[in-house]
């Protein structure tokens, strides 16, 4: 009797319900490479769109104007606020909660700002940018249209806490301004003031390093209550009292920053 031998190879084809001359399946193609979290989620809450040029990520503006996610460029912490790419602007992440003082140096989550996203999404110009009248607290402000509904929620909720408790209200009255175009005291660079998209409470019971008497070295100082902060960083408005050079009066519209999904 006569055995006939198959090869190990061929029996396993065979096995698997296939024939010996069977070619095996194509590859599924790669999956298309995913942009960078924070930049997928700025998307969000401005008009960019995550594009790739030349190899690398950059976020499209509706003028089609590209700005880079990573320049490449070692830099400074003043080089990253005179000259951000994207990711400059995520490079100190914002940590509500709790106050503390802040020791850090140049620990200033949300100073570092991309004016070319800013102009974008808010208006290039004085005339250009949409403000629209709301009340606040039974105060008449100025604020950009599209950050007028965020305004309208912090009002809710802090005129709930004032009702609460009515030691707030001196913090809340003779508001220092919303909407005023103008550089940063002292720098180049343009407010966020200038977007309507900003506010600052009563600046007598504020703290600011520029004014503080010595100015260097800096030690932050803070009388602005936790409930205040809470209200409006529950509505994606960061606390200049979050930054090493403390502005504790000035609270500004930028949810990215307070968005998990951006981190």
């Amino acid at each position: 009797m006569r055995h006939r031998l198959t090869h190990p190879v061929f029996a396993l084809a065979l096995a698997l319900g296939g024939s010996a001359g069977a070619e095996a399946p194509a590859a599924a193609p790669p999956a298309p490479e995913a942009p960078p979290r924070a930049l997928a989620c700025l998307a969000t809450w401005y008009p960019v769109e995550p594009v790739k040029v030349d190899g690398a990520w950059r976020a499209k503006l509706p003028n089609g104007e590209t700005l880079p996610w990573d320049d490449g460029k070692p830099k400074s912490f003043e080089e990253k606020l005179a000259s951000p790419d994207v990711e400059d602007t995520f490079s100190i992440p914002y940590t509500p909660g709790p106050i503390t003082p802040v020791t850090r140096e140049n620990e200033d989550p949300g100073r570092i700002r991309l004016d070319p996203l800013f102009l974008a999404t808010y208006g290039a110009t004085e005339a250009q940018v949409d403000v629209v009248d709301i009340s606040f607290l039974g105060q008449k402000l100025k604020v950009h249209r599209k950050a007028a509904p965020a305004f309208e929620r912090v009002a809710k909720r802090l005129d709930a806490a004032v009702k609460q408790d009515p030691s707030l209200r001196p913090y809340l009255k003779d508001l220092g301004g919303t909407f005023v175009w103008r550089k940063i005291a002292n720098t180049n660079r343009q407010s966020a003031h200038s977007y309507g998209v900003s506010i600052d409470v009563n600046v007598k019971r504020s703290h600011y390093w520029e004014w503080a008497k010595p100015k260097e070295p800096v030690r932050w100082a803070n009388r602005i209550p936790q409930v205040i902060v809470d209200a409006f960083e529950a509505e994606g408005f960061i606390w200049g009292g979050r930054w090493y050079h403390y502005d504790t009066m000035h609270f500004e519209y930028r949810p990215e920053l307070l968005d998990p999904a951006c981190r």
